[in-house]
């Protein structure tokens, strides 16, 4: 199977967290400025927003004086979310497939 090409807002996602994480910034007292993804080649406005978009989800957090910094404990509660969104959208077809063929081949 053909692997998905990624978009250029979750490589931008993908860029902005390997900043935090190379600067180690992990807390508000390692938050780093915005001029810490001023050598990521995309415009600062898909920075912006991807930055608000990782806020949004409580991935990146902001510090009274503008500085950014990646919460682990929200970021693995996104990724469980999205494992449990996964698993309902494969598990529900298949389950509603097993119901089917007992219904038809067994009652």
């Amino acid at each position: 199977m053909a692997k998905k090409k990624a978009t250029v807002q979750q490589t931008a996602a993908k860029r902005v967290l390997d900043v935090l994480h190379r600067k180690e910034a992990y807390s508000e007292s390692t938050a780093v400025g915005y001029e810490a993804f001023k050598n990521i080649s995309y415009p600062t406005q898909v920075i912006a927003y991807t930055i608000a978009n990782l806020m949004e989800n409580g991935v990146v957090k902001r510090t009274q004086d503008e500085r950014f910094y990646f919460d682990e404990q929200n970021w693995n509660q996104l990724k469980k979310k999205v494992n449990v969104g996964y698993l309902v959208l494969i598990g529900l077809p298949l389950i509603l497939f097993l119901i089917f063929l007992f219904v038809k081949y067994v009652l």
